[in-house]
């Protein structure tokens, strides 16, 4: 599935399957999720939305099934900022 490019907060890109009425959002962090039964008209909004941010949150977010599809593994210098507060 092609994923079109957002510029809005938290999501990096959209891209949807008509025919599957799935939708696939990725996050800025790098996570990609699928949203399911998620209609044409739905997406369009998110792709026209002034905020696509604020449309997700309001529209998307809470109001249909996801999963994850895949996770960006943390670095290891990301390891290293956790391991300074941890606590002992």
């Amino acid at each position: 599935m092609n994923r079109k490019p957002l510029s809005s907060g938290k999501l990096k890109s959209a891209g949807y399957d008509e025919s599957a009425r799935v939708m696939h959002i990725e996050f800025t962090n790098g996570d990609v999720y699928e949203y399911k039964s998620v209609s044409r008209e739905i997406y369009r909004q998110l792709m026209t939305s002034p905020s696509p941010s604020s449309f997700f949150q309001d529209k998307i977010d809470e109001q249909f099934s996801s999963q994850r599809l895949s996770r960006v593994p943390k670095s290891e210098n990301s390891d290293s900022f956790d391991d300074l507060f941890r606590p002992d």
